[in-house]
């Protein structure tokens, strides 16, 4: 199924001069996961808003181009329009941004994620049996009456994850989730997404600013500059342009970047995709 598709998508917003979004073409269908990534100020979030018809509904500005989410025209539909399920029970799409406490509602962690499936209607005993579902997917069943502001940021993180699944969003956007985590919470959150990913059950977009997760992580890889895609292919092709990824100011994998280098020197075979993670590299050298 398409979930969402952008044509030629740009986007001011108000009192600027600087378009946000410039020229953004790209579809997201069932199941894909998929990595965003750029500097500071390429447009990433602004994305995101797009994909769940934030911009230009909530944020205002000049939208340009078709914004089509699960079929509908963002322009001409209402945000609640564009929010209301296609399938009895399921929201088309759901986002979580980086400061997970903004989006805390309940004073437990139960009620916290209780409150995006009410809103849609769901049955009391569907919520509860999602809930248990949710809480034991990322691993916080024990944590379920506790107070969501007394939790650590990795936790907090994955609370915002689960209330999103207990929607069961076709489409599942999670903008920069691991921004103010320590490297055990980018583990935990990463580990999180493999395992969402594997089932298939979701398409998944993950913003983040790192490529050393993400590009392990995802089978799509997307870079954003100045509001422009620049690449969008798989990650093993996109980490070959290291020396653009450098300029546009993303930081490719280590072991991308020394794995062109020794295949520049003759230490390993030439090949046509990059090394995402260290046990790859490893794996290329003679024995």
């Amino acid at each position: 199924m398409r979930l969402a598709e952008l044509s030629d998508v740009g986007f001011r917003y108000r009192d600027t001069t600087e378009s946000a979004l410039d020229g953004v073409s790209l579809t997201i269908d069932d199941g894909e996961v998929i990595g965003l990534a750029g500097p500071t100020g390429a447009g990433k979030t602004t994305l995101c808003m797009a994909l769940v018809g934030l911009v230009p509904h909530a944020t205002g500005g000049v939208l340009a181009g078709s914004v089509r989410i699960g079929g509908r025209e963002s322009a001409s539909s209402s945000l609640g329009e564009l929010l209301t399920p296609l399938d009895a029970d399921r929201a088309l799409v759901a986002v979580t941004f980086q400061d997970p406490e903004s989006q805390i509602v309940g004073m437990t962690v139960e009620e916290d994620l209780a409150f995006g499936a009410e809103n849609l209607g769901v049955r009391r005993d569907e919520i509860r049996r999602r809930i248990d579902e949710s809480l034991d997917f990322v691993r916080l069943g024990h944590l379920r009456e506790a107070f969501p502001y007394a939790l650590s940021g990795g936790q907090k993180q994955r609370v915002a994850i689960a209330a999103a699944l207990v929607m069961r969003p076709r489409l599942l956007i999670l903008d920069e989730p691991t921004s103010e985590l320590d490297p055990h919470g980018r583990a935990e959150i990463f580990e999180l997404i493999g395992r969402l990913a594997s089932t298939g059950d979701y398409a998944v977009v993950v913003v983040e600013h790192a490529l050393d997760d993400l590009a392990a992580a995802v089978d799509r890889l997307i870079i954003l500059e100045a509001g422009r895609i620049v690449f969008d292919d798989r990650p093993d092709h996109v980490l070959r342009k290291v020396d653009r990824l450098i300029e546009i100011g993303v930081r490719p994998p280590d072991a991308s970047v020394l794995g062109l280098a020794a295949e520049q020197v003759g230490l390993i075979a030439p090949t046509d995709r990059a090394f995402v993670t260290p046990d790859e590299l490893l794996e290329a050298f003679p024995r």
